[in-house]
């Protein structure tokens, strides 16, 4: 029975008879010549347990701080909106006080530090070296401050050693310690903040894209650590007994020969891994990437308990972890997409614009909310591979047929009381064709009959959804291209919550960016059944930029507008604050360069009245 503590902040040693049994089992193909030599790179000899605790426990005291915190801004907030919402609905329009800020400091900070960019307004548009070459985005400035400290940290207790040590020997087994313990911590938030189903991002509000870049960054870390440790401990068994004794260590000893798989696949995944070949192989990298980390996973787990090290109970939590996210990923999956009797099915349909139209028809419902998004598996064109898209669209199932509506009186007459959200059991959602799964989709669909085709697929999901913009009087949409889909649910939602007096929204404007008219059929039966909505021309305006006319654009309509060119994000967002109504929300979901030129507009008028900002992106 090992005698180690499963306490991640001070995990004790196991017992000194497992310690005993693995430095045996190493040193038995080793001559006693070396044995001297070897107590500087073998288990815990000649490491600073002490110093190596103390920055752990500092390590995860941050960590539970910054979550901490984040929690406390999260729930406060949530209060002040219910708040807000709950005031409004005995008089929605009396919001003047909700418009303007209550202090100055918080309007401040939102502009200069957690809305703002790291430098001028470039955040998520790519760094093209070329049209085939993505290197990635830059992190907004709150999150360049969070990496800068965390990296700062990680660096600084690597050289906090005892340099006093006449032997060098000393300082380089010490750095062995702290590097491989500080590794091995650092795998924890590396794999926690790569879930789908990190149960944070629900807890703190935080989107999954935010995890994904700290994800990246422990990731980073944890490999540069792991190649520190590794050289460290080449560097003294070379040292005392030649380079041709690490080799046979590797060849012949478990514990050593898997640590080095463990850092090699370490190793490749940080060079796979990399903006441009992920981007440009993104399927073909995430397969790769699971595979290697699973190797990489066992690679450590091994090597920590053949030499019966401190950190095993670690390795335990990353397996739950791992684990418990791939266990809810197939739960969900099967209950959307399988039952006794049937499967789900998805129907692709070819749309101008190089775009898809897929509905996916669920065996079992669920509740439609604004803002999700689900993983779409398609295994006759893409295997196991999935893809995130935005929930476009969710129609409601039909009442049982013995059902009664009740009617509430209004001062326009009676209308149909609001009842609980109905269950869907369809999911739509629009695709441009890139490469890849949606590329043969498309190009699959345009080559069959009516331009459509139905196979069997599945979702995973949804996830998302939330943020609610229920509290806010105004509502300011914007929608670059496939954008769009983020964008219909919230109107479908917010119209039929003005009609029935649930939402505070008293006003709101769609401003939708395409290259031409044709790509308005992507989402024309869910806006048309929009348009019909009972109250959606007193609340409802729409403004359609075509960036590329074909033809000449005329209007009919007031509340729906079409303009040839892009839009002036500055200008419109001048007009529509100026009219506010109450708290405003501006949520934005495009391409990196529209979403950015949005959040310039934005920034300079957040200390001019309660606006919030709003971006939903997928920066994978």
């Amino acid at each position: 029975m090992s005698s180690y503590s499963t306490d991640p902040r001070r995990v004790e040693p196991v017992s000194p008879a497992h310690q005993l049994n693995a430095r045996a089992g190493v040193l038995k193909h080793w001559n006693a010549t070396g044995y001297e030599s070897l107590n500087w790179s073998h288990g815990l000899a000649g490491v600073d347990q002490d110093g190596n605790y103390l920055w752990v426990n500092v390590l995860l005291y941050a960590f539970i701080i910054i979550g901490g915190l984040t929690l406390i801004l999260r729930v406060t907030n949530m209060w002040l909106r219910h708040m807000r919402h709950i005031s409004v609905m005995a008089n929605p329009d009396r919001q003047a006080y909700w418009a303007l800020n209550r202090t100055t400091w918080w309007p401040w900070l939102e502009r200069h530090v957690f809305v703002a960019p790291l430098w001028n307004k470039r955040h998520n548009k790519a760094f093209q070296l070329s049209s085939a070459i993505d290197n990635g985005t830059l992190p907004g400035r709150w999150h360049t401050i969070i990496l800068i400290v965390y990296v700062a940290c990680n660096i600084a207790w690597c050289l906090v050693l005892p340099w006093h040590e006449a032997e060098s020997k000393a300082v380089i087994a010490a750095l062995r310690g702290r590097s491989g313990m500080l590794a091995a911590l650092n795998l924890i938030p590396t794999v926690l903040f790569a879930l789908r189903n990190n149960p944070l991002i629900t807890l703190l509000q935080v989107s999954y894209d935010d995890f994904n870049l700290f994800h990246r960054w422990a990731a980073r870390i944890t490999i540069l650590e792991a190649l520190v440790h590794t050289a460290a401990w080449a560097a003294n068994t070379a040292k005392g007994m030649g380079w041709k004794e690490v080799g046979n260590a590797i060849a012949q000893e478990e514990s050593y020969g898997w640590g080095m798989v463990g850092t090699v696949a370490f190793t490749i995944l940080g060079i796979q891994a990399w903006s441009p070949i992920r981007h440009a192989f993104y399927e073909t990298f995430l397969n790769i990437h699971r595979f290697m980390v699973l190797v990489s996973l066992v690679g450590v787990y091994i090597h920590l308990e053949r030499h019966g090290l401190p950190q095993i109970p670690w390795m335990h939590l990353v397996f739950i972890f791992w684990g418990g996210e791939w266990a809810i990923r197939l739960l969900t999956i099967g209950y959307h997409g399988l039952s006794v009797k049937k499967r789900s099915s998805v129907t692709v349909e070819a749309m101008p614009g190089e775009a898809v139209r897929v509905t996916i028809n669920m065996v079992r419902p669920w509740t439609p909310r604004p803002g999700c998004n689900v993983h779409m598996y398609m295994p006759a064109l893409a295997l196991w591979s999935s893809h995130p898209f935005s929930v476009a669209w969710s129609p409601p199932m039909s009442p049982p047929a013995d059902s009664k509506e009740m009617t509430l009186p209004t001062l326009e007459g009676e209308v149909m009381a609001p009842s609980a959200p109905r269950k869907s059991n369809q999911i739509s959602l629009i695709c441009r064709a890139r490469t890849g799964l949606t590329r043969k989709m498309y190009e699959k669909a345009a080559k069959s009959p009516n331009e459509k085709f139905t196979t069997f697929g599945f979702i995973e999901g949804p996830y998302g959804g939330h943020h609610s913009l229920d509290s806010y009087g105004t509502v300011l949409l914007f929608a670059g291209g496939v954008g769009i889909t983020h964008q219909v649910m919230y109107i479908k939602h917010l119209v039929d919550g003005y009609h029935y007096s649930k939402t505070a929204t008293q006003k709101i404007v769609l401003i939708w960016t395409v290259p031409d008219a044709e790509c308005l059929e992507w989402v024309r039966p869910w806006m048309d059944e929009i348009l019909r909505m009972p109250g959606r021309k007193k609340c409802l305006r729409v403004k359609l930029f075509i960036s590329r006319p074909k033809n000449r654009i005329e209007n009919n309509s007031e509340t729906v507008r079409m303009f040839a060119g892009r839009p002036k994000t500055a200008t419109l967002l001048e007009e529509e604050i100026k009219n506010r109504v109450g708290a405003m929300a501006i949520t934005v979901c495009g391409s990196g360069p529209f979403a950015d030129d949005v959040r310039a507009a934005v920034r300079p008028n957040l200390q001019e009245g309660a606006i919030d900002f709003i971006e939903e992106a997928f920066t994978y």
